[in-house]
């Protein structure tokens, strides 16, 4: 019968329970040591394993030691230098903080903890902190050595029979510990990695001191051919950066193999993260396959909480949707450049700016070139055409419209005030006792972004909102103005020139919501730059204005619902009140043309 009495763990068994989360194999406490030799400030680690890291992992490091005094604590469980209050957990910098790693292995392992302090002096000797694994009793000795730390880990698991079985054979252990020390060094380019298995050395990794050293250091740690046509990646905003390499969408794999993420140079395995790269890749690989990636995200430690899980493998963000839509966005941007297969090499002769973007309004452009017209014919490269693609959001955005729309001659049944039906994703039709309600919601939405940004640029208060990948404009001459920068600051865009005919857009005005900005500002810039010099504030202010409608964009669901919120829309000048019989006339005219004005509509509604 089993005794149900409250008991107090003993010390041994409690991090042995503790180890199990910790110490999962030979590779868990390879990764734990490497961690704490990159905290210690190593320069030069080297990995002794034999037998797959089961009879000894030995790792020696040049950080800056451990004093004499703290070997025995260092042993100790919850003991660390790394953090010291609770608000150290807010803003986590060092790969280890938890105490836990030393105090589960030497409880399920022979370890041996030897170090000499860098304070220390040439002929002064290291010591050594023994700790069997039976009483978790420490023993201290004398140990000559340089300064730096020696960590011995022997017979992992040999006063735990059960755990030990379950280890596999020896070159799998081994292949577990290669790839954790490919993750370290790759989050760690500044540190040389040595790793002997039985004796033998089996991967040297140099330190890059160099851009070009850490590519070469990713050839050799990952793979040259991913090197060779891999597309590099940096794009930051605000406290966001993300950068590294990704294999091209021609470059595929049938496993996550070769797959590295890294925040704030720790290894990690998360599913936000993983799902925004596999999402910008989604519609450009064979079912089945999955690309190749080495990528690096930095942000704001405060905003990322590592305290998740004892191995430190997860993450959470603060804000997981914005960083989710940043890689994603990110990502995707970076493969763009692939869905153009150029069949030449002068494509550094082409002119920036039609490289960097086309307008949607072309009115600069000779509007008599065909439809397979393509800028870059213009300077001799050849250009293989493919059949435009639709979105698949612009796509379930039509199915959602359509399934809205009413078939001529139908009419609506439920008059409860409140329930309206959308009509060609420009119509808003809501039943009243005596009728409908027909709001044009373009006119609408227009003229109320129009009175918006009129208002805070007359009280200069406007409200500006960052983009989270700033969007890259071309310009039609090789330099703007300071003043012309200037001009288009005030009223809310922020731009930034970055090559000689392109500039980088970084923060709009707030208020406009519903419109295709980058093609808003890609058609003035186009209209104004070449005048840069002598346009006014009041000239750009009137055409970006105008520009307001050719750029109008319903780009979801939920903008339309948004009309809904402002309390004077049923008596502005964009909503008409229509009969049963005037609304058949309207869908009737709605079948025959897919343009109205509210003149037609008013003519019609009188007539009826």
């Amino acid at each position: 019968m089993i005794d149900m009495h409250i008991k107090k763990l003993s010390p041994l068994l409690a991090n042995q329970i503790a180890a199990g989360e910790v110490v999962e194999r030979p590779s868990s406490v390879v990764k734990e040591l490497l961690e704490n030799a990159i905290d210690a400030g190593a320069k030069r680690i080297q990995v002794d394993i034999e037998r797959g890291g089961a009879r000894l992992i030995r790792i020696t490091d040049d950080g800056h030691g451990i004093e004499r005094e703290q070997l025995e604590l260092a042993l100790a469980r919850h003991a660390t230098s790394k953090i010291t209050q609770t608000e150290d957990l807010k803003a986590i910098h060092t790969l280890g903080f938890r105490g836990e790693a030393l105090a589960s292995i030497s409880s399920v392992a022979k370890l041996t903890l030897s170090s000499k302090a860098q304070a220390a002096s040439d002929d002064s000797a290291g010591w050594s902190a023994i700790a069997q694994g039976h009483d978790m009793a420490v023993e201290i000795q004398p140990r000559p050595m340089p300064a730096g730390t020696i960590v011995e880990v022997r017979d992992l698991f040999f006063n735990t029979p059960a755990r030990r079985k379950f280890l596999r054979a020896e070159r799998t252990e081994y292949v577990h510990i290669e790839e954790t020390m490919k993750r370290v060094a790759l989050a760690s380019p500044s540190v040389a990695f040595t790793l002997k298995h039985n004796g033998k050395v089996t991967k040297r990794i140099p330190a890059a001191k160099s851009e070009e050293q850490q590519k070469q250091r990713i050839g050799a740690i990952v793979s040259n051919n991913f090197l060779r046509q891999a597309l590099y990646l940096d794009t930051s905003i605000d406290s966001l950066r993300i950068w590294g390499w990704l294999s091209s969408p021609e470059h595929h794999q049938n496993s996550s193999f070769s797959q590295y993420v890294f925040v704030n140079g720790r290894a990690v395995r998360d599913r936000t993260l993983n799902h925004a790269i596999k999402q910008a890749y989604q519609e450009l690989l064979p079912a089945g396959r999955v690309p190749a990636y080495v990528l690096y995200l930095e942000l704001d430690p405060e905003k990322v909480d590592v305290n998740v899980h004892p191995t430190k493998h997860e993450v959470r963000f603060s804000d997981a949707r914005q960083v989710h839509d940043f890689i994603s966005r990110a990502v995707a941007e970076a493969l763009e450049p692939q869905a153009e297969t150029l069949l030449a090499d002068e494509l550094l002769q082409v002119e920036e700016v039609e490289r960097a973007y086309i307008p949607q309004n072309n009115s600069f452009k000779d509007q008599s070139k065909d439809k397979y017209y393509h800028p870059r014919f213009e300077a001799g490269v050849a250009v293989e055409q493919e059949t435009p693609s639709v979105s698949r959001t612009q796509v379930q955005r039509e199915r959602h419209y359509s399934s809205y729309a009413p078939k001529p001659g139908s009419r609506n049944t439920n008059n409860q005030e409140g329930q309206y039906i959308l009509v060609s994703e420009r119509f808003l039709l809501q039943p009243i006792d005596s009728g409908v309600l027909l709001l044009d919601i373009k006119g609408f939405w227009l003229d109320y972004s129009a009175q918006l940004l009129q208002q805070e640029w007359g009280k200069e208060t406007l409200k500006r909102k960052p983009l989270l990948i700033p969007e890259r404009l071309g310009i039609p001459v090789e330099a703007v103005s300071e003043r012309y920068l200037e001009l288009w600051n005030k009223l809310g865009f922020d731009l930034n020139v970055t090559g000689p005919k392109s500039v980088a857009l970084r923060q709009v005005p707030a208020s406009l919501l519903h419109i295709n900005i980058k093609q808003l500002a890609q058609d003035v810039l186009y209209a104004t730059a070449s005048v840069s010099h002598s346009i006014s504030l009041q000239e750009l202010q009137r055409l970006l204005l105008e520009k307001l409608s050719v750029h109008w964009w319903p780009d979801s669901n939920q903008s339309w619902l948004d009309l809904l919120n402002p309390q004077n829309w049923k008596e502005s000048k964009f909503c008409q009140k229509l009969s049963e019989s005037d609304l058949a006339s309207w869908l009737m005219t709605k079948q025959a043309s897919d343009t109205f004005s509210q003149t037609q509509l008013h003519s019609a509604n009188t007539q009826h």
